[in-house]
């Protein structure tokens, strides 16, 4: 009894720490055409247990973790992680090429979530009528917030996701397995944290995507209670990939004077941390308030959808959200999204304590906001609202939903929209 405690404590550490198990079956390195380049040196490819269109790849990238103003606290600097690739049935590499979607975690989560929460592998199998995609899902960092951080951590370190995820990860993946190697052949979406990732990097990136799609997306980094959460986001966890690295106190960002000592205003510790994962914030301009409000223009995607940045995704982009107060009882797609649903963005501001409202009503509303921009310039989109939260359940039905819309299959499910 005590060798397989000892032996199941040892498959639960490693999959904490994202490393293969010996529960798992092990194929190598050796099967990948180029097992280390473009910044990637593969570890170890392996099978988990009664998931055979599923691959684990451990490797390491020169992106994560970097030297950040100082010399760094923690050795390696460079770390093991883990990103997970779904095959389809039959999977050739000499069959016609497959096009790729790339799966953006949300905070708190890891490359995991979307088969262990979100049942992706039986969305993408879709009963008889099966999707022939490779699936990418890395892992974006608990709270990395697909950025290239220009700050760092505490310890004297910071992670370059952006350059991670576009200039390393997606020609790796294009030189080990049989993808369409353009635009037209690549899809990314995300959900929550990896919404707003999926958005920043679609705006950023054009020529590398052709359809996105944000689920539950932040959407407007103006607003207050975002910031709140990317901030306290920062003190739990801020570099860590898993739940060990947030134990750690190096991984964590914080403020401390000429001293040494933690900075208490919490108010100077919120633009610090959004500065380090962002860059330097820019004040806005008054308007009609005396809250002094910040942005950060360059990660926002209010802001990239104001410059016209989402225009090349003309009938190529899907926004989903939750938090309706009401939906009315029209046909499905008739229903405008205002007055139907309870969306107020006058209720998401701080204020009246009866009033404001946060979590899923509040992107809910924000979304609606950015839905309305990108109507106003001409850019066709999918837009599905409704009741639900900020969980699974409800992200696994825009998940069909958005597949379906990406590769051009009939509408599943339910979807409010204008």
């Amino acid at each position: 009894m005590r060798s397989t405690g000892v032996a199941a404590a040892a498959v639960l550490i490693a999959g904490a720490l994202g490393l293969p198990s010996q529960a798992q079956a092990a194929t190598g390195c050796e099967s990948l055409a180029v097992p280390a380049g473009f910044g990637i040196t593969c570890q170890s490819v392996t099978t988990p247990p009664f998931q055979p269109n599923l691959r684990d790849v451990a490797m390491t990238s020169t992106a994560i973790y970097q030297p950040a103003g100082g010399t760094p606290e923690i050795s390696p600097v460079i770390r093991s992680f883990t990103i997970r690739i779904y095959l389809p049935d039959q999977y050739s590499a000499t069959a016609a090429p497959y096009k790729s979607l790339y799966l953006l975690n949300g905070g708190g989560d890891n490359f995991d979530s979307y088969t262990v929460k979100g049942d992706i592998v039986s969305i993408l199998k879709n009963g008889q009528d099966p999707y022939q995609v490779i699936a990418v899902m890395p892992t974006g960092g608990m709270t990395g917030w697909y950025s290239d951080w220009p700050g760092r951590a505490d310890g004297f370190f910071a992670p370059k996701w952006e350059t991670f995820h576009i200039n390393q990860l997606i020609p790796w993946v294009d030189a080990n397995y049989n993808t369409v190697k353009t635009r037209d052949g690549r899809a990314i979406a995300g959900i929550s944290m990896g919404g707003l990732g999926a958005l920043k990097y679609a705006a950023a990136h054009p020529g590398v995507f052709g359809t996105a799609g944000a689920l539950s997306p932040g959407t407007e980094l103006r607003k207050r209670a975002a910031q709140g959460i990317i901030s306290n986001g920062s003190w739990a966890s801020g570099a860590a990939i898993t739940y060990l690295d947030a134990a750690n106190g190096k991984f964590k960002i914080n403020k401390y004077d000429e001293n040494g000592v933690l900075v208490l205003d919490q108010d100077e510790q919120l633009l610090y941390r959004l500065d380090q994962i962002f860059g330097p914030h820019v004040v806005v301009p008054p308007n009609g308030t005396m809250e002094t409000i910040y942005d950060w223009p360059q990660a926002n995607p209010m802001r990239l959808a104001e410059q016209g940045r989402y225009a090349p995704y003309n009938q190529q982009l899907a926004l989903y959200a939750g938090g309706c107060e009401e939906l009315a009882t029209a046909p499905t797609g008739t229903t405008p999204a205002d007055p139907a649903c309870g969306y107020d963005i006058d209720a998401t501001e701080p204020g009246d304590p009866q009033k404001e409202v946060e979590g899923e009503p509040m992107l809910g509303a924000y979304v609606d906001v950015l839905d309305k921009k990108l109507t106003a310039q001409g850019i066709v989109h999918r837009y599905c609202y409704g009741t639900g939260g900020h969980e699974w359940d409800d992200w696994q039905a825009n998940l069909k939903d958005f597949l379906a819309y990406a590769y051009n299959r009939p509408a599943v499910g339910a979807c409010v929209q204008p």
